[in-house]
């Protein structure tokens, strides 16, 4: 397993073609009259995570893992991120779907596609899982 996402496991050889990592700042410009404006630093932006995955009737069926995916992005959970070596990303959820047919049967049919998920870092509670709290103690 290269990448973990909530539930969803990412696989390096058959699912996973590629992540990257945004990491920005943000400052505010503050005009001035007859000189350069001057930045004033606000903080860190929300990270960004990237990732490439590739589809393929051989190893899936590609129009299953684009509806499990969509089905996720729409009911808008955060989701834990956990690399395959066991480090913790942090918590993103999922804001965008991009989606390239690469090979199709003649009758249209999906047989490869490329799908590009955004993801965006969330801050704030994480809702628990029914089944989490059925494991814990019960509160009165």
């Amino acid at each position: 397993m290269f990448a973990q996402l909530g539930n969803i496991k990412f696989e390096l050889i058959t699912y996973f073609n590629g992540l990257s990592e945004t990491i920005s700042y943000n400052y505010a410009q503050h005009e001035r009259i007859e000189n350069k404006p001057i930045l004033q630093y606000l903080g860190e932006n929300l990270k960004e995570q990237n990732i490439k995955l590739n589809f393929h009737r051989t190893f899936c069926v590609p129009e299953e893992e684009i509806l499990n995916l969509t089905e996720l992005a729409e009911k808008a959970t955060p989701l834990k991120f956990i690399k395959g070596n066991g480090d913790y990303v942090g918590v993103f959820v999922i804001e965008e779907i991009g989606k390239t047919v690469e090979q199709t049967s003649p009758e249209g049919d999906l047989i490869s596609i490329q799908v590009e998920l955004k993801l965006k870092e969330y801050i704030g509670k994480i809702p628990e899982d029914d089944e989490e709290e059925q494991k814990g103690f019960k509160k009165k």
